[in-house]
């Protein structure tokens, strides 16, 4: 699973004005998160927020005992602050 949601994230890069992307799934009792970015944006930055960590192109994260809506909320506030402090 978490080999796909990584191959997911890689080939949303590929869409025309995509900088970076997030893929969520879950997998048993966790939900997995694939970040990756072009450089411009720190994927690394906005995942360690969630307790994750990885490279500035390449990140990821594991939250257990949570929900993809959940997570997904938690990715937005996340990537919302990363914008803020970028400015």
């Amino acid at each position: 699973m978490a080999v796909t949601v990584a191959q997911a994230a890689d080939e949303l890069l590929n869409i025309s004005g995509v900088e970076a992307s997030f893929v969520l799934a879950k997998s048993g009792g966790r939900v997995l998160i694939s970040g990756r970015s072009l450089d411009n944006i720190n994927v690394q930055v906005i995942l360690e927020k969630l307790g994750g960590g990885g490279h500035m192109t390449i990140a990821g994260a594991q939250l257990t005992d949570t929900t993809v809506d959940e997570v997904t909320k938690l990715l937005k506030t996340a990537i919302d602050e990363y914008i803020q402090n970028a400015k």
